[in-house]
């Protein structure tokens, strides 16, 4: 079961959703709620990856993302006005301003989408990584890739980048191990650098 707005708004009230800074009527939508960016955008450093003689190999069974992006990834520049500009074809990871805990007793997960008028650019939000697990509490990574043909500015704080669904979960889930991703504030599964 998917929750409607009128459920959003009352599981945050009752504290089943927990997100900081707390959103805006504008942000919320008959069924999801838009999530804004915040100021860290990092791309891989190509200059790095693709030196002569240097093979980069990821063994994907023994993979840790943190300690891989801590070496290979590089902030974006600002614009003189803070905004990003994403190229056509770059790939950036960013997060989302707001914080969003799903405390395991609420029963709830969720999954974030891109929004219709970025999918129209060819802005793509997520790869392939769209769930938030019950029990979640951080920032939300985004996989950003321009597809299109324009250059997109974007705006932190300020631009509804995506849009996160929240989902009913039948009973509440045995607390498993959270992925290395719990409590992240950074695209690097850690605290914002």
């Amino acid at each position: 079961m998917i929750l409607s707005n009128v459920d959003i708004k009352k599981a945050l009230k009752e504290g089943k959703i927990k997100i900081s800074p707390p959103p805006q009527e504008k942000q919320f939508d008959t069924s999801s709620l838009d999530l804004r960016l915040d100021t860290e955008f990092k791309e891989y450093d190509k200059e790095l990856l693709d030196q002569d003689g240097v093979k980069v190999d990821v063994d994907y069974s023994e993979f840790n993302f943190t300690k891989f992006s801590r070496k290979y990834l590089k902030d974006v520049p600002k614009e003189t006005d803070g905004s990003f500009i994403i190229k056509p074809k770059a790939f950036i990871l960013a997060t989302t301003l707001e914080k969003i805990t799903l405390p395991f007793e609420s029963q709830l997960a969720a999954r974030v989408e891109g929004r219709s008028s970025g999918a129209r650019l060819g802005l793509v939000v997520h790869l392939s990584a769209p769930t938030i697990h019950a029990g979640f509490s951080g920032k939300i990574t985004l996989e950003i890739i321009n597809h299109g043909y324009a250059h997109i500015r974007l705006d932190p704080h300020k631009d509804r980048i995506c849009q996160i669904i929240f989902e009913q979960v039948s009973s509440v889930p045995e607390k498993a191990n959270l992925s290395q991703f719990q409590d992240q504030a950074s695209v690097t599964g850690g605290s914002a650098s």
